[in-house]
């Protein structure tokens, strides 16, 4: 049988959540089996298409509709429309809110057959921090929800945030989380030592990590305000920040040091990294702060690494962390996921954490990061997943009105 025929259309390519994962899902799904071709509506230059070349490099075409940001355009729908005609795929797995509308309108528009998936990835949704065309898009694609054949969302959380705060009334809806790779993502004692001496860190300093771009969301404040708490019982203690917006010098990550008397405080501020792997493998302990998540990676990748974690509770962070780890119960509210509490709350719950942790002898961090990584490489690796999302395409292939015979 010929292999099944998987357009991806995606808002960007940026280094995000979503982008990743499906870097990674393209790179185990067999292509014996599997023929992907990958559609941005972005244009690939700069920040937004940082992750093209890596997907070209795994022989996966990749094209932009050459879009701006907001609303669907006639533009990218006809030229959408045309590719579909022409290449005639089995389904065509969206990613994120924009896309999964654009790609249901040109679907039914083109009847080109190819059988419609959507992939949600919010855990949380505050439309207070959205502009009016996500808003928009949001509420349309609730609206349309019945029309897809499948609906796929990357949590727990996001399923019944979906369902129960959006008004989703999908006729499928699978619950298909990421996986994280256990080869890549592992303890290294040596490289963690390497980058440690790097970074110019002090002997016996402690390294709290919070591996995320600066974004709201987040919870950037809400970890400098922790770990200020953090450092009056441990002075040793010293934050390190990883992804874009947090290299020395970024205006937004400067403000939030000095508010929170952090500016002396011996922040290591890394920047959007390759090497994330060997820098999660330096730190003692990892946070997750954000306001609001879905699947949220860089738990799943820390947890991989043997690194013990201080978690708020939101998305499905109760089930990835086990017992790797401690969770604070301060950030979860209402269907799917996010915070009712204030900032300060939840900086007090994290801080509360984090020293649990910190408290720990090294021989008992290691325990807890030895058990975290059985977990989380049990419930959710990275082969696993990849099954998961292979069972999901064929299943739609063989519903699709282009056949696989062709």
């Amino acid at each position: 049988m010929p292999p099944v025929r998987i357009l991806h259309l995606i808002t960007d390519l940026g280094a995000g959540g979503a982008e990743t994962w499906l870097c990674r899902l393209l790179s185990r799904l067999p292509r014996e089996g599997f023929d992907c071709r990958v559609v941005s509506m972005l244009p690939l230059d700069g920040p937004q298409g940082a992750l093209a070349g890596a997907i070209r490099d795994l022989g996966v075409p990749v094209q932009s509709l050459g879009m701006r940001r907001g609303l669907p355009g006639p533009g990218g729908l006809l030229r959408l429309m045309e590719l579909l005609r022409h290449w005639r795929p089995h389904v065509l797995q969206t990613w994120m809110y924009h896309a999964d509308l654009l790609g249901l309108l040109a679907a039914r528009a083109c009847g080109c057959g190819a059988a419609v998936s959507w992939g949600l990835r919010a855990g949380y949704m505050d439309f207070s921090r959205y502009g009016l065309a996500t808003r928009l898009t949001v509420r349309a694609c609730a609206r349309l929800s019945h029309l897809p054949q499948a609906v796929t969302a990357n949590s727990c959380a996001g399923a019944r945030l979906h369902v129960e705060a959006l008004g989703y009334r999908p006729r499928r809806l699978t619950v298909l989380e990421n996986g994280v790779d256990g080869e890549v993502f592992r303890p290294d004692a040596e490289a963690g030592a390497r980058l440690r001496a790097e970074w110019n860190v002090p002997p016996g300093a402690l390294l709290a990590g919070l591996v995320a771009r600066v974004d709201a969301m987040k919870g950037h404040d809400v970890f400098c305000m922790a770990m200020r708490r953090v450092r009056e019982r441990f002075p040793q203690a010293l934050p390190v920040f990883c992804g874009q917006g947090t290299e020395p010098g970024a205006p937004e990550l400067d403000a939030l040091l000095a508010r929170h008397g952090l500016a002396g405080a011996g922040a290591v501020r890394l920047g959007q990294r390759r090497d994330v792997p060997q820098v999660l493998a330096a730190l003692d302990v990892l946070a997750l702060p954000s306001l609001g998540e879905g699947f949220p990676n860089a738990l799943a990748e820390g947890l991989a690494c043997g690194v013990p974690v201080a978690a708020l509770d939101v998305g499905d962070a109760r089930r990835m962390v086990g017992p790797g780890g401690l969770l604070a119960d301060a950030a979860e509210s209402g269907p799917g996921s996010g915070s009712g509490a204030g900032p300060e709350r939840r900086a007090a719950a994290l801080a509360e954490c984090l020293e649990g942790v910190l408290a720990l002898t090294p021989e008992q961090r290691s325990g807890m990061g030895t058990l975290g990584r059985f977990h989380v490489l049990n419930e959710f690796g990275l082969d696993a997943a990849v099954a998961r999302w292979a069972a999901h395409f064929e299943s739609l292939a063989a519903e699709s009105g282009s056949p696989l015979a062709e």
